[in-house]
């Protein structure tokens, strides 16, 4: 894929270049979140403020598309979200080679110099990465200040600015914004790029069935969907290891993405099979298979055997007969 194609199956080891990179990021993102809170500080931050700040994080997203995927991994916690995120898949090969090359300065980065030091980051995207993170943050700090709005006060009528400054109480306003911020927040799954002809599906349903993969047996049409990024409701997998080398088997023959393990945690595709262990571990809660789980399969499966590892490679073989000429 990349020039750093084993590095990116997201085994927990950054590279040290993109850990710098996403080091420089941080630094800058400070200095803009601090003076955007500065900002607001002496104000009393209304549900319209956190609208506006919204849509400008979603204007940023629609002039940038690669920057789509960051605000989740980021709302997730994840300390390296840019390197989690697929800005890298969506932005290029040649941009995940510019960021690779950068080099950052020692210079700590305050008020004083930010915008003296961010003219010199020639890199495309950087500042919207910067400007983007940073409103993110702002609206994490602030939106759970206002609870969820409610089907009638959505309906009501939109507040002027003067309104405002004198109400205590306002009603979510109702507006193009809104709504689009609300489609944009919507929790959205991610494809696995899968490149599967009819045939090719078929034969990769027989093996799921064949290995009994899943608790239930999957039609080829839920696992179109699963690919797809559209299953409604998540696999029972019956083998976490048995799954990773399947995956794995598909991804090193190009049939989907090589993050696939970064897709299947943030869709929760997989859940634990519901074993009397698994239900003393997790009691009665539904256990989604993370992305460490998955990681640690893939280390098991260099060590150990494989439930299904012949079906799997035969799999491959006949996948191969059906690629186009």
């Amino acid at each position: 894929m990349y020039e750093f194609k084993e590095q990116l199956d997201y085994d927990g080891n950054i590279p040290e270049a993109f850990r710098a990179v996403q080091q420089c990021l941080n630094g800058f993102v400070e200095v803009n979140y601090e003076t955007m809170l500065g900002m607001v500080a002496n104000t009393k931050v209304t549900e319209t403020d956190i609208q506006h700040y919204r849509s400008k994080a979603i204007d940023i997203i629609r002039n940038n598309p690669p920057l789509e995927s960051l605000p989740k991994y980021l709302r997730e916690g994840r300390k390296d979200y840019l390197w989690y995120s697929e800005f890298f898949d969506d932005a290029g090969k040649d941009i995940f080679r510019q960021y690779a090359k950068l080099v950052t300065s020692p210079i700590e980065i305050n008020k004083m110099n930010y915008a003296e030091e961010l003219a010199k980051i020639d890199l495309p995207y950087f500042k919207e990465l910067v400007d983007l993170v940073s409103l993110e943050r702002l609206c994490i700090k602030y939106e759970k200040l206002f609870p969820t709005p409610s089907k009638d006060t959505a309906k009501e009528k939109l507040p002027t600015p003067k309104e405002n400054i004198t109400q205590e109480k306002l009603p979510t306003p109702k507006s193009s914004i809104a709504k689009e911020t609300k489609a944009k927040l919507k929790v959205t799954k991610r494809s696995y790029q899968p490149k599967l002809n009819k045939e090719q599906y078929t034969l990769l349903a027989d093996c799921i069935e064949k290995i009994r993969l899943f608790r239930l047996k999957i039609k080829i049409s839920e696992i179109k969907k699963l690919l797809t990024g559209k299953l409604a409701e998540p696999l029972q997998v019956t083998n976490q290891k048995s799954l990773v080398y399947l995956f794995d088997q598909l991804m090193e023959s190009g049939y989907i993405k090589d993050t696939w393990i970064s897709v299947a945690d943030g869709n929760k595709d997989f859940i634990s099979f519901r074993t009397e262990g698994n239900k003393e571990r997790y009691g009665d809660n539904t256990h989604n298979i993370n992305m460490q789980q998955l990681l640690n399969c893939r280390n098991k499966n260099k060590k150990e055997s494989i439930r299904g590892l012949e079906d799997i490679e035969d799999l491959i073989e006949e996948l191969g007969e059906y690629n186009p000429e």
